[in-house]
C-alpha cells in the first residue's frame, strides 16, 4: 500500500515539473488544472494502482500454466525454441499506434497466448477512473492534455507491473504519442502497431506522432482492414517473429560482448532499468547516483 502511494506521489511531482502538450510541454492552463485539482488527482491515481493491481492478481490466479514461461501448445507438440514466454520472463508488452481498437486487440491476443498476461487498455482505464466509457471521452470533456497526463499516470504504474500486455490510446492524442512519456514504455518491450491504408510508402504522409512511435523497439507495418479480427489475425504471427528476433539478438549480442549469463536477456535490463526508477536513460542506463537534469 505504501509502494503505491510512493509511485502516484512521484508521478504528481515529476509531472508538474515536467508537463507537457504537442511540443513537448503542457500548456500554462493544463499547469494551473494540475495544481488545483492535486487531491483529486492523487486520489484518481491511487485507485488507478488498486484497479489493474486486482486486474493482474485475478488473472495470475486464472492462469496457473505461466511458471515455465512457455506460450500455449497442444498435446505432444512442442513449444518454440526459444519460446516468447520464456524469453519475455514476464516482461511487460505495450502496444502502440494510431488505432487504439487494433492496439487493444492485438494486446489481448497476446494476454491470451501468454498464460498469466493480463490485457489492460489504457484508454479503458482512464474513462473508468473518470466515470466515462474511455480516454477519448476525457479529451473531449476536458482535453487531450488531461486525458494524456491521465494516461501518463496509468502507463507509469504499469511499468512496474510483470505480465502485463498494454494497449495505448492511438489517434495521436494519446500519451505515447509525446516522447516525455516513453521514460514509463521503455519499463517494458515497445511495439508499434503501423496500420496503412494501401498507399505506396512514398506516399504515406509522415505524421507528429511517428516521432514518438519511432522510439519502440519492434515495428510491424500491416494494411489496415474494415474487419478488425482479420486484421489482427495477421498481425500477431508478425509481431511474435519480431519479439522473438529481438530478444535473441540482444541475448547473442550480450553474449559476445561477455557479459554475465544474468545480465544476458532483454528481459533482465528492462528490469533494472525499472528499478532504478525508469529515469528516461534508456537504453544506456546510467548509475544509481545519476538523475535526470
Amino acid at each position: 500500500f505504501f509502494f503505491i502511494h510512493f509511485l502516484v506521489f512521484r508521478f504528481f511531482f515529476f509531472s508538474l515539473l515536467g508537463c507537457f502538450s504537442s511540443d513537448g510541454l503542457f500548456s500554462a492552463q493544463s499547469m494551473a488544472h494540475c495544481a488545483h485539482s492535486r487531491l483529486a488527482s492523487y486520489s484518481h491515481n491511487t485507485r488507478t494502482a488498486l484497479v489493474l493491481r486486482k486486474r493482474a492478481a485475478k488473472t495470475r490466479a486464472a492462469s496457473k500454466g505461466f511458471a515455465d514461461g512457455r506460450t500455449n501448445t497442444t498435446p505432444g507438440e512442442k513449444a518454440q525454441t526459444p519460446s516468447l514466454g520464456k524469453l519475455l520472463n514476464g516482461c511487460p508488452l505495450f502496444f502502440v499506434g494510431d488505432d487504439t481498437e487494433v492496439n487493444e486487440r492485438v494486446a489481448e491476443a497476446f494476454a491470451e497466448q501468454l498464460r498469466g498476461y493480463t490485457p489492460l487498455s489504457t484508454s479503458k482505464v482512464v474513462g473508468e477512473m473518470n466515470g466515462v466509457e474511455d480516454g477519448d471521452a476525457v479529451a473531449r470533456d476536458e482535453g487531450e492534455d488531461a486525458a494524456a497526463l491521465a494516461e501518463a499516470a496509468v502507463l507509469e504504474t504499469a511499468s512496474t507491473f510483470v505480465r502485463t500486455a498494454v494497449a495505448c490510446r492511438g489517434g495521436g492524442g494519446g500519451a505515447a504519442a509525446r516522447g516525455a512519456c516513453w521514460r514509463h514504455i521503455h519499463g517494458g518491450i515497445g511495439v508499434w502497431l503501423d496500420g496503412r491504408d494501401g498507399k505506396p510508402q512514398a506516399n504515406r504522409k509522415v505524421l507528429p506522432q511517428d516521432e514518438a512511435y519511432s522510439l519502440a523497439e519492434v515495428k510491424v507495418v500491416f494494411e489496415a482492414c474494415t474487419d478488425v479480427e482479420v486484421t489482427t489475425q495477421s498481425i500477431v504471427p508478425k509481431v511474435e517473429e519480431a519479439l522473438i528476433a529481438l530478444m535473441t539478438n540482444f541475448e547473442r549480442e550480450a553474449e559476445k560482448k561477455g557479459m554475465p549469463e544474468g545480465q544476458r536477456s532483454l528481459a533482465a535490463k528492462k528490469l533494472l532499468y525499472v528499478k532504478l526508477g525508469a529515469r528516461g536513460d534508456w537504453p544506456e542506463i546510467q548509475p544509481p547516483e545519476w538523475q535526470p537534469e
